[in-house]
């Protein structure tokens, strides 16, 4: 039973880690909010919160924004509101444009990117 409970606990670690890039590969994740003036931004590296379940993640900032993290697969957002005319977000990774989009006529706009493991 020890053994089994043993097992058990290792492969949820290493499911867990994997997703933080400390197994398996990693990628470096540009995010850029370029514009005038200031916007709310709401950022999201793979293995954090998504976006509408974690309020704490906007946060208002005088542009231009960027951030950078490596991180391991999974899914990156940046979210952009109540921005002026003209203000674009953009994702990069490994230093190469993923995403970019203008804000709508409300202000907002939304960058993805996906990061996936090599041969799945």
């Amino acid at each position: 039973m020890r053994r089994m409970v043993a097992a058990v606990t290792v492969v949820v670690a290493a499911s867990l880690v994997g997703g933080c890039g400390l197994l398996g590969q990693s990628w470096d994740v540009q995010m850029e909010v370029q514009g005038p003036g200031q916007a709310t931004v709401g950022t999201k590296f793979a293995g954090e919160p998504d976006l509408e379940r974690d309020p704490g993640a906007f946060a208002v900032a005088t542009l231009p924004v960027e951030e950078s993290r490596n991180v391991g697969f999974g899914f990156n957002d940046l979210e952009v509101r109540d921005a002026a005319p003209g203000t674009r977000c953009r994702i990069l990774v490994d230093g190469e444009p993923v995403d970019e989009q203008l804000v709508d006529a409300g202000g907002t706009a939304r960058c993805h990117a996906n990061n996936q493991e090599d041969g799945e």
